[in-house]
């Protein structure tokens, strides 16, 4: 079998952790949590932080180190905003969804009936949970297309040529 040359990678776990948790934390807050909607940017920049530090302890960083790195920043990113909302969702009780219902009806006049009787219904829940698991795999594919631009910005920055 031959001998693999690769070596691990120093600094990755922080890197994660710093990258992935500050794009976790950042999207939490509402009204910031928003500008997730524009190319999943908190999530982009945070497996962006990731892979600038790794490129500090890592004089060579191929382009599967940076797609490794950004996918496990966005899973970390997406991972703690799925925890806290989760823990939001289930403790929200059927009272405060009808009173999120009422004000959404008066916020969006133009919602029809089966629309808002779908948001009133036990079905929320289970809508919301699944928009959680489809954010949480959207962070991870955001996460590892940003540390794969990254890595190129930070590739040609140090001079390295080596894939």
């Amino acid at each position: 079998m031959p001998e693999s040359n690769s070596k691990p990678l120093a600094g990755l776990g922080k890197s994660v952790i710093l990258g992935g948790g500050a794009s976790g934390i950042l999207s939490i807050f509402p009204g910031l949590n928003l500008l997730n909607l524009f190319f999943m940017l908190w999530i982009a920049l945070g497996a962006g932080l990731t892979i600038y530090l790794l490129s500090k302890n890592n004089p060579v960083l191929r382009k599967g180190d940076s797609l490794l790195a950004g996918a496990l920043s966005g899973l970390t990113g997406g991972g703690i905003f799925a925890l806290l909302s989760l823990v939001t969702i289930i403790g929200i009780s059927q009272e405060q969804i009808e009173q999120m219902v009422e004000r959404a009806k008066s916020l969006a006049p133009f919602l029809r009936e089966n629309e808002i009787s779908t948001m009133a219904g036990s079905q929320f829940k289970a809508v919301m949970v699944i928009a959680v698991v489809f954010f949480v795999l959207a962070s991870i594919f955001a996460g590892a297309v940003a540390g794969l631009i990254a890595g190129k910005i930070f590739r040609h920055s140090s001079g390295s040529t080596h894939e």
